[in-house]
């Protein structure tokens, strides 16, 4: 159960590259914390389930939860002063969404 969780949440991160792509073009370099930790969760996650190893497994959820976490300041920011482009942002922010529950699962499951 816990390559599962693991492998949704390895495609969840990749339709969020996918989708951020646009945001951060819109955006441009404030993202960029954001988007390092995210291609970051992307690799770790990858290499968590090809490598078993607990130290990578427990690397890539922490980087999950961080690229959630990392998006809530900047985008909050934008969506103040830029309220019309909210459609842009909302596939991504959804994405985000799930990858923080996904990575509690994570953190959760059973190795």
């Amino acid at each position: 159960m816990g390559q599962v969780i693991t492998l949704v949440s390895l495609s969840v991160i990749f339709g969020a590259m996918l989708s951020g792509f646009a945001t951060f073009r819109l955006t441009g370099m404030r993202l960029m914390p954001h988007f390092i930790s995210l291609i970051l969760a992307f690799l770790l996650t990858l290499a968590s389930l090809i490598i078993p190893n607990s130290i990578v497994f427990y690397l890539a959820v922490i980087f999950q939860i961080l690229s959630a976490l990392t998006i809530c300041p900047t985008i909050c920011n934008i969506l103040k002063t830029q309220f019309q482009n909210t459609g842009i942002y909302s596939a991504h922010l959804a994405l985000m969404g799930m990858l923080l529950v996904l990575a509690i699962g994570n953190a959760l499951g059973i190795r």
